[in-house]
């Protein structure tokens, strides 16, 4: 796994970036599950496939945020995951693979009326920056991430919130919850 690559880098904050890049720059992009061929994001369909790894249903039971898999220690759990898909200012999504990364979402008890309040709310906006990101990954048989696009495969785009089943685990060397995807079901807009 790319993360365990970087642990070695003495910042948290360098380290952080560099996930970032690692997740959304094309790691391992000489991988043989790569698949260079993808499509770009303008020519994406919202349509949602019929593959097995989409769910047709928001799963039930609780839900849990990047925040509270770190806070459940680093032991890998299995999990439903919101979040939505996100990576600031560079693409969420690893090129040519079947992985993509979630930023926390705004708590919805806090101002849920006011679509802009993360926004203007310093509380917000700190807890918001120092959440862990989650790299969402879907696996084959043999333990390496799938090649694809989730763009076209899952009808997802950035932006998109997401409930993703799986089994997750934080690391701590990089403040990064990896997801080791069952399904993932894409909130309507």
């Amino acid at each position: 796994m790319f993360v365990n690559r970087i642990t070695g880098v003495g910042s948290l904050r360098a380290v952080s970036g560099v996930i970032l890049l690692a997740v959304v720059g094309g790691c391992d992009s000489a991988s043989p599950t790569a698949d260079h061929s993808a499509s770009s994001p303008a020519t994406a369909t919202r349509a949602i496939t019929t593959t097995p790894m989409v769910s047709a249903e928001q799963p039930d039971g609780p839900t849990m945020t990047p925040t509270e898999i770190k806070d459940s220690g680093t032991d890998a759990i299995a999990t439903v995951l919101a979040g939505r898909i996100d990576a600031g200012d560079m693409d969420p999504f690893q090129p040519g693979e079947m992985a993509f990364m979630l930023s926390e979402m705004p708590d919805e008890g806090h101002a849920a009326d006011d679509p802009d309040h993360a926004d203007n709310c310093p509380f917000c906006a700190h807890r918001l920056k120092n959440a862990p990101k989650a790299i969402v990954q879907f696996r084959g048989d043999d333990g390496k991430v799938l090649a694809g696009d989730p763009r076209q495969t899952l009808g997802l785009q950035k932006g998109d919130v997401v409930y993703v089943t799986g089994s997750a685990q934080y690391n701590p060397a990089v403040n990064t919850v990896i997801v080791d995807a069952a399904s993932v079901f894409r909130k309507s807009d």
